[in-house]
């Protein structure tokens, strides 16, 4: 999810419901394991089809010229409660080095192997991504300059090997 203050009153949040990602472990090394990000830029969603449409046009996203939103994690440091990790990402065309935070959740054996749950938040400016499009008002901006992406993952490791059976519950 991402979110943007907007009308100088709300968050205008949005959904990307198209991602895809592998994260290879280095078992040798697991803080230089890889992390790989794909998102679907015209997939965003917020529940008003006006508004989806400019933000998938080029003052935007520009999801027509630049169909993907992509991170390329290249390092994973400890911290407290969970990861740091650094890498790529490119929005509109534009990449930085961005550190994303992650918490971590726990890791469970499910019917499958294992689940694993990180939760993270990450600010950045939406002008160093090429997103400079501005409407001012006595208030302020329509939209911050900030953009907030809000991050759940769960990872699943199949391994039937550590699989547990759910019991039932009467």
């Amino acid at each position: 999810m991402v979110s943007v203050w907007h009308f100088n009153v709300a968050n205008l949040r949005a959904k990307f419901p198209r991602v895809s990602g592998t994260l290879e472990l280095d078992p040798a090394d697991p803080f230089h394991s890889t992390l790989q990000v794909e998102i679907e830029a015209a997939s965003i969603t917020t529940g008003h089809p006006r508004q989806e449409e400019f933000m998938r046009s080029e003052p935007w996203l520009d999801a027509e010229q630049h169909p993907l939103i992509t991170f390329s994690g290249r390092e994973i440091a400890p911290r407290d409660n969970g990861y740091t990790i650094t890498g790529e990402l490119t929005l509109k065309g534009v990449t930085r080095s961005v550190e994303i935070p992650f918490d971590f959740r726990g890791v469970v054996s499910d019917p499958w192997g294992l689940r694993a749950g990180f939760a993270s938040q990450l600010t950045v400016d939406r002008r160093d991504f090429g997103i400079t499009w501005d409407r001012i008002f006595d208030w302020g901006l329509m939209a911050s300059h900030e953009l907030t992406f809000s991050l759940d993952i769960e990872l699943a490791y199949p391994d039937e090997t550590l699989a547990q059976a759910s019991q039932q519950v009467d």
